[in-house]
């Protein structure tokens, strides 16, 4: 044999045993993304047992690498990064999932929701099981669906008690429809930013209000630039984590059945951790001298804001009337 040819017979044989690689013995790597910059914030901690779960459970053959702070690139980038077939998880919501399934509005709309178990029986439907379906067909596997993220009030420097109160008011949203149609009923002048932005935005006046949950209010300091936070409740806020679907695909049985019952588990924990926090944040917000009008006249606002469902652009007719008929059962 001519060292030309055992040369090639040893560059085959190679190859072929790389190819009979058994699945168990590939290791896999993901990037997990969040704009939350805060370790303290129930997310990223409930990001970091999710990762730690995963890795213990794989024996090390999938592997989490946590990114915080939007360092990956805001929401919308990185969703769409993931819908190209990016090795990356992302921390997101349903108003960032609308742009690709403009259904899934309804799960981040204005007043959807009476508390935490109407939501559970809108993830438990069938009208949700096809939005998570045409998600996953999108490019976007959901691994965990139901993490309740808070209940979002609007923080400014005055009290608003009733929608006459925001009339003009320009408003930092997240860049997601049903976001900006809400405020854009509401009589605001809603203004799409990245959440890394809001602070300096708030600072220099290019928006006059903001609105969030409480522990992304206390997380991101933002009462250090505004004072008042009024509790309109607009949005009951749940967060989902999503990976490539064609990543998600090519991965194992056992690797795939690891990330959807961990993910089940980190919901489950995500809503408890922010239900046990919220109390404890408003306190620490009160702390650093902000002022919690709670006299706000949400049946007002909760009114008002309906008119946002029908202006979402895609909705599927009748998609609203639907969501509300499951959480009835």
């Amino acid at each position: 044999m001519t060292l030309r040819r055992a040369f090639l017979a040893a560059a085959t044989a190679v190859s072929l045993s790389a190819a009979f690689v058994p699945a168990q013995a590939q290791t896999y790597a993901l990037r997990f993304s969040t704009s939350q910059a805060n370790p303290n914030e129930p997310v990223v901690k409930v990001m970091n047992s999710f990762a730690e779960r995963v890795k213990d459970r794989s024996k090390g053959r999938l592997t989490l690498s946590i990114f915080t702070g939007d360092q990956l690139g805001p929401q919308k980038k990185v969703n769409e990064m993931i819908k190209g077939g990016a090795r990356v998880m992302s921390v997101t919501d349903y108003g960032q999932l609308s742009q690709f399934v403009p259904d899934m509005a309804v799960v981040a709309g204005p007043y959807m929701f009476a508390g935490p178990d109407d939501a559970k029986r809108l993830f438990a439907s069938t009208v949700f099981k096809d939005m998570s379906a045409r998600l996953e067909a999108q490019g976007l596997k959901l691994i965990m669906a139901d993490g309740l993220f808070g209940v979002r009030h609007l923080l400014a420097s005055k009290p608003v008690r009733t929608p006459a109160d925001i009339a003009g008011l320009t408003l930092r949203v997240p860049p997601s429809p049903i976001m900006l149609e809400t405020f854009t009923a509401l009589g605001a002048r809603p203004q799409a930013l990245p959440w890394g932005e809001v602070y300096n935005a708030l600072q220099t006046g290019v928006v006059d209000a903001a609105e969030a949950n409480y522990g992304s209010l206390a997380g991101s300091k933002l009462y250090e630039v505004r004072k008042v936070i009024s509790t309109t409740a607009h949005q009951m806020m749940f967060a989902a984590f999503v990976t490539s679907t064609s990543f998600f695909d090519s991965l194992p049985a056992d690797l795939k059945a690891i990330l959807l019952e961990e993910g089940r588990k980190a919901g489950d924990e995500l809503t408890a951790a922010t239900l046990a926090s919220d109390a404890a944040y408003a306190e620490e917000l009160k702390k650093q001298g902000v002022q919690i009008v709670t006299d706000v006249n949400v049946k007002a606002f909760a009114e008002k804001a309906r008119a946002a469902y029908a202006k979402v652009p895609g909705l599927t007719p009748g998609i609203y009337d639907k969501a509300r008929q499951a959480m009835a059962h």
